[in-house]
């Protein structure tokens, strides 16, 4: 009888502090989505980059809170993107900062929990992104669609668009070293990020193999005259060899 007592008034316990939890964290995420209301305000007056950078921070400062980590924020998740990764590790928080116009600057947090803490990173860096940047770093305003394990890290895939007719994905890969999420250049020319840009009337066809390590999608190539990124009808591949994905071209199957 007695033991009977003790593992009820255990549940008891642990029910009420799950309870409570709940509830800390719903207070939580109502502040947090009233940065959003704020951010996606169209009132004459609001000053976006002020509500812009309160929203990223409430944001992280609440998803540092450790009771974060199993709650799944369902009102916010009707405004904003969440992914979780297969393994339930990782998870990506994205929206549409609303600071660039038709340049849309898409801005995505990453958390995750090592053996001490929960983490919270950018996907980008800190400073905004530069139009007249350089490299496929100038791509990684991106709303995360997936997270796939992948060697010692994950891989993440993105969508953005930049305006002039097209639209991207995006992959990038982060290490997990020493407890920390490290985004590393696996692919070809020590990039960071591999982009795949076509025009908005066609449709991506990108596809992630995590068995096979490969990454393929139809091949789009620059026409210089009208400067829109056309299909060839091939096929690009991609292959891990172990350091990094090598690129191949090949021919489609009929």
């Amino acid at each position: 009888m007695k033991a009977k007592t003790v593992l009820l008034l255990l549940f008891i316990n642990v029910f009420s502090f799950s309870m409570f939890a709940q509830t800390d964290m719903k207070s939580e995420e109502a502040k947090v989505l009233a940065a959003l209301q704020q951010l996606r305000s169209n009132e004459e007056g609001v000053d976006r980059q002020k509500a812009a950078i309160d929203f990223e921070k409430t944001l992280k400062r609440v998803l540092s809170n450790e009771k974060s980590w199993t709650y799944k924020f369902p009102e916010l998740q009707k405004y904003i993107n969440i992914e979780t990764s297969k393994d339930k590790k990782i998870r990506t928080f994205s929206w549409d900062s609303r600071l660039g116009g038709s340049w849309h600057a898409l801005r995505s947090l990453i958390q995750f929990k090592s053996a001490t803490k929960i983490h919270v990173l950018s996907f980008q860096d800190e400073k905004p992104i530069d139009e007249e940047e350089e490299g496929n770093n100038m791509f990684a305003d991106a709303v995360i669609l997936g997270i796939y394990p992948f060697e010692k890290g994950y891989l993440f895939e993105g969508f953005g668009t930049y305006g002039s007719g097209h639209h991207h994905k995006i992959i990038a890969y982060f290490e997990l070293i020493d407890e920390k999420l490290v985004r590393k250049s696996i692919f070809e020319n020590n990039e960071f990020i591999y982009v795949f840009k076509i025009p908005r009337k066609y449709k991506f066809d990108l596809k992630i193999d995590i068995e096979n390590k490969t990454i393929t999608h139809s091949e789009f190539v620059l026409d210089g005259d009208i400067g829109f990124f056309l299909p060839t009808g091939k096929k690009t591949l991609l292959t891990f060899d172990g350091k990094q994905f090598v690129k191949q071209i090949k021919k489609q199957k009929p």
